[in-house]
């Protein structure tokens, strides 16, 4: 009898901690693995440093552009010259112009 008491009590001990460390263990999965753990968190920073890099490149193409509207107010730009450049870049023309082909004169 002491025998059984004995064992029994051995083995209540060994299955507490069976469960401690599995419990233990399982947490300590999740906490690197999973949804919301270590390896998410380093690729969540990854992520955000991406989209930081992008987020200038992207600042500073709307700056340039921004810039080259700003050339377009009127006290900067001579219409005249405006209108024969985007004629000239589009090939469009009015039904009523004219084009005289010129050699271009080198100095």
């Amino acid at each position: 009898m002491i025998r059984r008491a004995r064992i029994r009590a051995a083995l209540a001990q060994l299955s507490l901690w069976a469960l401690i460390a599995a419990l233990t263990s399982y947490f300590v999965y999740h906490g690197v693995h999973g949804e919301r753990g270590l390896r998410a968190h380093r690729s969540i920073e990854a992520e955000i440093a991406e989209l930081g890099a992008e987020l200038a490149r992207l600042e500073a193409q709307r700056e340039a552009l921004e810039q080259r509207v700003a050339r377009f107010e009127p006290t900067s730009v001579d219409r005249d010259v405006l209108d024969e450049q985007s004629r000239r870049s589009l090939g469009l023309l009015h039904p009523n112009d004219r084009v005289l082909m010129l050699e271009s004169i080198a100095p």
